[in-house]
C-alpha cells in the first residue's frame, strides 16, 4: 500500500478516527488538496453607463461556508463490517458536528461541520479509506471555547482581546450576576466607535442576566421579566484585536464564546 505521510489523527462527533484505525493521509493518487479560505467575498454594487465608479454597497463574506476534502485512510484493507460502523460515524448527523484535526497548524481551532459525502478509496482492488467531503456551518474555523469573568462596581475598565483572525464581529454570550438595587446595566467599546449596550429598568432584586448577542436573545433567568422594554438594541459585539470596555453596574459579569478563525488547507 502506497501512502504520502505525514499522516494525522482526526476527531469527529467526539470520536477518534484512530477508533476505526484511521488516519488523514494521501493514497496513491488521492492526495490532499489546497483549500481556499472560507470568507470568498462577493462585493455588491451597481455600475451605470454615466459613471466611471459604481455605487458600492459593501461586501458580502458570508454567501458560502467553508468546505474542503479530507482523504483518510488506514494501513489494511477495510472489510464491510468497518464500512458500515465509518458510515455510521461519519454521516448521517441531522446536525453540525465539531471536527478537530491533530496538525501543527491546527492546533487550537475546531470545524462546526457535516460529511456530505463519504467516497470508498480502493488500492489493488482492496478498499483503504475514504475521500471525505467536508461543509461547515460558516466561512470560519472556531476557536475552542473561553469564559471569562470580571468583577464590576460602577463603572468598571475592562481590556478585552479578541483573539480571533477575522474581521468579523465576534458577538459572544454575556451572563451578568447583578447586586441587589441594581436596575441598569451598559458596555461601551471605545474600539467600536463607542458603541453602547445598555438595559435600564431591570428588576432591582439582584437578578442574573443573559444574553445571546448571536441570536438576539436577553432573558431576566431570575424572575422572567420582560427586559426588551428597557433595552436600545444595540447588541453586545467585539471588534478584531482590543476592545477597552467601560461597563456600568454591581456585580460580575462572564463573557464566554469561541474566537474565529480564518483558516485554509
Amino acid at each position: 500500500m502506497r501512502y504520502t505521510f505525514n499522516a494525522y489523527e482526526f476527531t469527529f462527533a467526539g470520536e477518534s478516527s484512530l477508533s476505526y484505525g484511521l488516519m488523514i493521509c494521501d493514497i496513491g493518487n488521492h492526495t490532499q488538496d489546497d483549500v481556499a479560505f472560507g470568507n470568498e467575498a462577493t462585493i455588491i454594487e451597481t455600475r451605470l453607463n454615466n459613471r466611471i465608479q459604481p455605487i458600492h454597497f459593501g461586501v458580502n463574506y458570508h454567501e458560502e461556508p467553508l468546505s474542503f476534502t479530507l482523504i483518510i485512510g488506514s494501513e489494511r484493507p477495510l472489510d464491510r463490517y468497518e464500512f458500515q460502523n465509518i458510515a455510521m460515524w461519519l454521516t448521517g448527523h441531522q446536525q453540525y458536528q465539531w471536527l478537530t484535526i491533530d496538525q501543527p497548524d491546527l492546533d487550537g481551532v475546531m470545524f462546526h461541520c457535516l460529511v456530505t459525502s463519504l467516497t470508498p478509496i480502493s488500492y489493488g482492488w482492496l478498499p483503504y479509506g475514504f475521500e471525505v467531503e467536508i461543509v461547515c456551518d460558516c466561512p470560519y474555523a472556531y476557536g475552542f471555547p473561553f469564559e471569562k469573568q470580571f468583577a464590576v462596581s460602577g463603572e468598571t475598565e475592562i481590556l478585552f482581546r479578541n483573539e480571533g483572525s477575522v474581521r468579523e464581529y465576534l458577538k459572544p454570550q454575556l451572563l451578568f450576576n447583578l447586586d441587589s438595587g441594581v436596575s441598569e446595566v451598559s458596555i461601551v467599546n471605545a474600539n467600536d466607535a463607542n458603541r453602547e449596550f445598555k438595559i435600564s429598568g431591570l428588576p432591582s432584586s439582584g437578578i442574573t442576566l443573559s444574553v445571546d448577542n448571536s441570536n438576539g436573545i436577553i432573558l431576566d433567568q431570575s424572575t422572567g421579566a420582560n427586559v426588551y422594554d428597557g433595552f436600545n438594541f444595540n447588541f453586545f459585539r467585539l471588534v478584531q484585536g482590543d476592545n477597552q470596555l467601560i461597563v456600568t453596574g454591581n456585580g460580575t459579569l462572564t463573557i464566554s464564546g469561541r474566537f474565529l478563525y480564518n483558516v485554509a488547507g
